[in-house]
């Protein structure tokens, strides 16, 4: 049976890293679940789980649900989003991320006399513009 969640899975699966990939299935599998949960269900540490939970959710394939107190703090909850509302988050980070990075360009040309403010921006337009990538990678 498919389901909209497994869709929109099916749709980006092959666009993936490996251990992408492996969180991705993982949260599908057991969701909604935690960082520690996907790390412990694929027996490696929560640092090798993190970074690609940052970048599944920067590109509206994953999405936090709630928090949950687990061994004595409070973690956040992860699912898979369908099919919509991946397709919603996406079009909703790429407009932000659009935005933001036209406003930093925007205070870059401001600050030409400022050598510090000028690479504060330009690694925030660089982190803008690698956002921008991963949702055109994975683009539903």
């Amino acid at each position: 049976m498919k389901t909209p969640r497994l869709e929109a899975y099916r749709k980006i699966e092959g666009s993936i890293g490996e251990r992408m990939n492996e969180v991705l299935e993982v949260i599908r599998k057991i969701q909604p679940c935690t960082y520690e949960d996907i790390a412990d269900e694929l027996n490696v540490r929560t640092n090798l789980v993190t970074n690609r939970l940052n970048e599944l959710e920067k590109a509206g394939l994953i999405r936090v649900i709630g928090r949950i107190k687990q061994k004595g703090n409070t973690r956040s909850l992860f699912c898979v989003c369908t099919e919509e509302e991946a397709k919603k988050l996406q079009e909703e980070f790429q407009s932000k991320y659009r935005f933001e990075k036209e406003d930093l360009e925007t205070a870059f040309q401001k600050v030409q006399d400022n050598p510090a403010a000028k690479e504060v921006i330009k690694r925030r337009v660089n982190y803008c513009k690698y956002k921008l990538r991963l949702l055109t990678k994975f683009a539903i």
